[in-house]
């Protein structure tokens, strides 16, 4: 009869066994906690680069001209907009701000968000030759932001990994990577961050109520006649370069079809040099308008009745839009959205 005999682990390999898993445990645990804090530099370089397109997009709501003036205040709406996101992103949150701002996360904190936008970034869009001087180019505006992300609660070196006997040489954290400058675009180059999103801003459409209002005509042969003075102003100063270096042609044209001059002596030239078929009619009412017919000054037979286009009873082709704002308006004004009764 055979006997076996089970030979027992000497307490020696038990304690080599359990030493291993506690050197193994160490390294494990700094592996995990540096693999957090990278993910948490992700997560907040990209709220980095989402408070610079906040502000560039944001910026976008404010007032960037005054027709036919300036265009100098999108300047303006674009630095409000750069200091609105930089106070909304100070906790990196963008849906609220914490006073002092910052946030600190489970190893990494993030600090000193930076937003800035300026103008005249060479992303410009100069236009028509015959319509710059009213429709300036402003040379777009860029957007950038930067941040400091720092570790917190890594210690630089486990178990006094400096000291000469300590079992770990090599430091957690090396000096120069443990506070990090974060760019919304790009790298940084020392303390700034260089890149910045670009983009052009200004339609160059009418804002505001004064450049909103209505054109109503006042006298048809002034300077300006209408009562919403910039939109006159610039749809005349884009016509005049094109119309006034013909000198005639009007006239002649007129005189060659019908043998005479179908506009009155009192149509006279918007700056009075008896020009007139240069002489520069416009309007641009609404509702606000009856029937879509202005009744300006009767300052010759041709100006008792102007309707607009389209929307006036008066002439075939705008007579159908006049008949559907009128079924409109009976509905309880349906449009743009409103559901008809």
């Amino acid at each position: 009869m055979t006997r076996r005999i089970r030979s027992v682990p000497s307490r020696r390999q038990r304690g080599q066994a359990l030493l291993e898993t506690a050197i193994g445990t160490t390294l494990f645990v700094t592996i995990i906690a540096l693999g957090i804090h990278f993910a948490e530099v992700g997560f907040l370089s990209l709220k980095v680069q989402e408070a610079a397109v906040s502000a560039l997009w944001d910026g976008t709501h404010g007032r960037m001209h005054h027709i036919p003036v300036t265009y100098s205040e999108a300047g303006g709406s674009m630095r409000d907009a750069a200091a609105s996101a930089q106070g909304r992103y100070a906790d990196f949150n963008g849906l609220s701000s914490v006073a002092g701002g910052g946030i600190t996360q489970a190893f990494t904190r993030g600090a000193d968000m930076r937003v800035s936008c300026d103008m005249d970034v060479g992303v410009g869009w100069s236009g028509a030759l015959l319509t710059r001087l009213v429709y300036r180019d402003n040379g777009g505006t860029a957007c950038g932001a930067q941040a400091t992300l720092s570790t917190w609660r890594i210690p630089t070196a486990f178990l006094e990994g400096e000291a000469q006997s300590a079992l770990y040489k090599e430091r957690n954290v090396d000096p120069g990577l443990a506070n990090l400058q974060v760019c919304a675009v790009g790298r940084p180059m020392g303390t700034t961050c260089p890149g910045r999103f670009s983009m052009l801003v200004d339609d160059w459409g009418l804002a505001g109520e004064l450049e909103s209002a209505t054109c109503n005509i006042l006298m048809q042969d002034q300077l300006i006649p209408c009562t919403n003075a910039p939109l006159h102003a610039a749809v005349w100063s884009t016509y005049a370069p094109t119309a006034l270096p013909i000198p005639t042609a009007a006239s002649n044209l007129a005189q060659a079809a019908l043998f005479w001059n179908p506009l009155p002596p009192t149509a006279l030239a918007m700056v009075g040099l008896g020009m007139k078929e240069k002489t520069f009619w416009m309007s641009a009412a609404g509702e606000e308008a009856l029937d879509f017919v202005q009744t300006p000054v009767p300052m010759d037979p041709i100006s008792r009745f102007w309707p607009t286009t389209p929307g006036s009873a008066i002439g075939v082709t705008t007579f159908p839009y006049f008949m559907a704002h009128g079924r409109r308006l009976a509905k309880g004004g349906c449009f743009l959205g409103k559901d008809c009764d």
